[in-house]
């Protein structure tokens, strides 16, 4: 099939055009480039909502861990401190988590569809990784929730805190094991 200018020239053009796009609108970055974040400026007197991520109670069971996950592990076992974020209306105990992942570092994985989604694992530590009665537990202003975090609405002031077991229930502050 011979070529005429005509098709070469649009071909070059269409090229143009995608690079030019890109340039424009896109912004290629690495992961550190993703991750250099600054947390939301909290106005004075503002709504706030505080949120923790940890795994100490892997603390006497880091044997159970594969490897690989067991290295990935942050110093301390905290993957974030109780941390003050801005409220906002509406928002739930999953969608503060995400407003968490880029300042904090955080992988999360989930699953689900409609407003009902399910946290399977953050930074690669997964439920099962510790054995068979291990993974993400959620409580609010220290009661533990018992549906999916996408479901619990927020107030301002309320204390959101996700925490790894190892045991179900190793984690949750004993009025609740009654």
């Amino acid at each position: 099939m011979k070529r005429t200018w005509w098709t070469v020239a649009a071909g070059y053009l269409l090229l143009l055009l995608v690079v030019g796009c890109v340039l424009l609108f896109g912004h290629p970055e690495t992961v550190d480039e993703h991750y250099l974040y600054s947390p939301e400026e909290i106005p004075e007197g503002a709504d706030t909502v505080m949120l923790s991520v940890d795994c100490l109670a892997l603390e006497n069971d880091l044997d159970e861990l594969p490897s690989g996950v067991r290295n990935a592990l942050p110093d301390g076992l905290v993957y974030l401190p109780a941390t003050r974020f801005l409220y906002r209306e509406g928002m739930t105990a999953f969608d503060l988590l995400l407003r968490a992942e880029r300042p904090a570092r955080l992988r999360i994985a989930y699953s689900g569809m409609a407003g009902n989604y399910y946290v399977s694992s953050i930074n690669d530590l997964a439920e099962f990784s510790a054995g068979n009665s291990s993974g993400w537990i959620v409580l609010v202003n220290g009661v533990f929730i018992d549906r999916s975090a996408s479901a619990v609405k927020l107030s301002p002031g309320d204390v959101v805190e996700w925490r790894y077991t190892v045991y179900y229930g190793d984690v949750l502050p004993p009025e609740l094991l009654n």
